[in-house]
């Protein structure tokens, strides 16, 4: 691991901690990465929370506030400068999205930027040159997975530069250790954004077909979104409030104790807006996969990397009702296996998806002070 003592490191998030999203479990991730090792971490950030300064952690988090002004720009950018001025200018700025990287570029500050998945698939004709711009003034540009990366070289076309794949890391709370006592029923898990793509609708349509064929589980939904009243809706229609707990936001120690209890995780996400809205990677599923759980995702976007299929987890079309009723009985009907694929997804993530693993991929590609 590169050794950053001495090395002054900016993270540029929309969102932090104490929100909900991909997005604010990477910035967190990163940032903590970099502050592990050795370097001094700044974020600044917008929160609902209104602005703040503080240390978060190991890292210094700036908060100018959510509050939706044409200032924002203003305000971040006076925060990074007097920061600059008390304890010197970046080594590099690491834009956690595209669009988090314009400051850094316009203050013509060394950074590297990240692109996820969605966030780079919209806008027209101005919005296109300027994220072209963004890329093509990086030190270096990151995408979270081989299936984003095709994406954004297909959207930027020749103007784009060389990309880095750099994994996700997971998230910040260590999985808690499974229980010792196996469940009364198979407890089946999904905790996610509610929105149409991440097509919890089916899980639960597929979920009422097995509990029709008698079979027995427990299924808890986590998170919120546009979604969330539709959700609702079908379990109450489908009659499976008996078994199927829509939760909306759940908070992060309890969500830990999920991930350890449960059985089965279901992120059987697929692309929506005629290809433009995806999953670049899927932190949920990579921790669901440390914590013990065998996962079913969806075989459109970065998700399908996470896993070997029949290995560390089963693949479908979400799009295809049976095949996703079909994936969730093999695994409710056959204990031995859902554990078997648990216990190879938990070795395989573990070793696999790490934020100092991420970092450095960025650094080594962001080229000198940090490689060769």
């Amino acid at each position: 691991m590169t050794d950053l003592a001495g090395r002054r490191i900016w993270v540029m998030a929309k969102g932090y901690a104490a929100e909900e999203g991909g997005m604010q479990t990477y910035a967190e991730g990163v940032a903590h990465a970099y502050a592990a090792a050795g370097a001094k971490v700044t974020v600044f950030t917008q929160t609902k929370l209104g602005q703040r300064q503080g240390q978060h952690g190991a890292v210094l988090l700036v908060d100018v506030g959510a509050h939706r002004s044409a200032l924002l720009p203003w305000r971040l950018a006076r925060a990074m400068r007097r920061q600059a001025g008390e304890e010197g200018a970046p080594h590099l700025v690491h834009g956690t999205t595209w669009r988090t990287s314009l400051l850094p570029m316009l203050l013509d500050l060394p950074y590297a930027t990240t692109f996820h998945g969605r966030e780079f698939m919209y806008g027209g004709t101005l919005r296109l040159a300027l994220m072209r711009r963004i890329a093509r003034h990086a030190r270096m540009v990151c995408a979270v997975s081989a299936y984003s990366a095709g994406k954004l070289r297909e959207r930027l076309g020749a103007a784009c530069p060389p990309i880095t794949v750099a994994w996700n890391g997971l998230g910040e709370d260590e999985p808690l250790p499974a229980p010792t006592e196996p469940n009364d029923l198979p407890l089946v898990f999904s905790l996610c954004r509610l929105e149409p793509r991440k097509n919890i609708a089916a899980c639960v349509t597929a979920l009422a077909g097995l509990r029709d064929q008698g079979l027995a589980f427990r299924y808890v939904v986590g998170g919120r979104g546009p979604a969330l009243d539709e959700v609702r809706a079908l379990v109450a229609r489908l009659g499976l409030a008996d078994r199927v707990e829509v939760a909306g936001f759940i908070p992060a120690d309890e969500t830990a104790r999920l991930y350890a209890a449960a059985d089965i995780f279901l992120h059987p996400q697929v692309a929506a807006d005629g290809g433009r809205d995806f999953e670049g990677f899927g932190i949920a599923i990579a921790d669901a996969m440390a914590a013990g759980c065998a996962v079913v995702v969806g075989a459109e976007g970065g998700a399908i990397e996470l896993i070997e299929e029949g290995v560390t987890g089963l693949a479908i079309d979400g799009n295809d009702l049976k095949a996703l009723e079909a994936a969730i009985r093999s695994l409710l009907v056959d204990a031995q296996r859902r554990r078997q694929m648990a216990q190879a997804a938990q070795a395989h993530a573990r070793a696999t998806f790490r934020w100092d693993r991420h970092i450095e991929h960025i650094l080594a590609a962001a080229g000198p002070p940090f490689s060769g």
